[in-house]
């Protein structure tokens, strides 16, 4: 009598198992992030100004690398009314998650940190660190590394960037360190003298010197044997909840990110074939 109430008791354990499994894979309500957005026919696209990654043109028109490419990815899913909502770089993953927007198309490094409060697609575009220095680089910068370990140096960096990280893991102080809102209050802070050369990704310093030769400088981080040490990807990125939006995307940008149209897109903002993705994923960015 015991051995049969033990195993209808057995019994009783393993189909309630197997209702929570069906519950859990079936009962659950399905993804529509996509859906909501096609029926309130407008996706909101959060960005920072930082070129050529993102920024304002003339009439106000929001255009760069992130932005453009995403205009033509938005629209191969049918969303052709963008909203675009711009704040401050160190606010753009916050407001993802208060919902101010839909997604983030602003140069948005991919990071295990990031993706741990947001959702990456796959990355679209492989950029290189670097600096921007005064005319002739009176302070021999040459690698984050190197700067780390210096005390003669103030280094503006955008707030929560990836350069901030990077430089405060090396050793560099915070009070070495001098946080701006955006790429333009950084380059302000290097022509009065307050910096002595501003942190960001090569294509912006090339970028920011290109309209002003004379001022200005870009280099490359350099790696302690010569050559440029890191290189990072950018991806556009997503709330976490929304698994069928960013699956959605994904799909769409496969076969275009990385072709000859993309290359002729972001060509007029510095960027070169090899710098463009089309077999990188996210998720094995994230393994490393």
């Amino acid at each position: 009598m015991r051995r049969r109430v033990t195993r209808l008791l057995g019994l009783l354990l393993f189909l309630g198992l197997l209702l929570t499994l069906a519950w859990l894979t079936l009962g659950r309500e399905p993804d529509r992030s996509l859906e909501r957005l096609r029926e309130r026919g407008v996706l909101r696209v959060g960005y920072a100004v930082e070129a050529p990654y993102a920024l304002v043109g003339p009439g106000a028109e929001v255009t760069g690398e992130s932005p453009e490419t995403a205009r033509r990815i938005a629209a191969r899913l049918g969303l052709n009314r963008i909203e675009w909502v711009q704040v401050p770089f160190g606010e753009l993953i916050s407001s993802l998650n208060e919902r101010r927007f839909d997604m983030i198309a602003a140069g948005l490094f991919v990071t295990a940190e990031r993706a741990a409060k947001l959702r990456y697609a796959d990355p679209s575009v492989r950029v290189l660190p670097g600096w921007l220095v005064r005319k002739g680089n009176p302070k021999g910068l040459s690698s984050y590394r190197a700067a780390g370990a210096r005390r003669d140096v103030t280094i503006a960096v955008l707030e929560g960037s990836v350069e901030q990280q990077r430089l405060g893991a090396l050793g560099l102080p915070k009070a070495l360190m001098l946080a701006v809102p955006d790429a333009q209050a950084g380059r302000s802070a290097l022509a009065k003298g307050a910096a002595d050369a501003l942190a960001l990704s090569l294509p912006t310093t090339r970028w920011m010197s290109g309209g002003s030769p004379e001022t200005f400088d870009a280099l490359p981080d350099l790696g302690s044997d010569g050559p440029v040490a890191h290189a990072d990807w950018v991806a556009f990125a997503f709330h976490r909840e929304d698994v069928g939006l960013q699956q959605a995307w994904n799909q769409a940008q496969r076969g275009w990110i990385g072709s000859a149209e993309h290359a002729r897109l972001v060509r007029r903002f510095g960027f070169a074939r090899d710098d463009l993705g089309g077999e990188v994923r996210a998720e094995d960015l994230l393994k490393r």
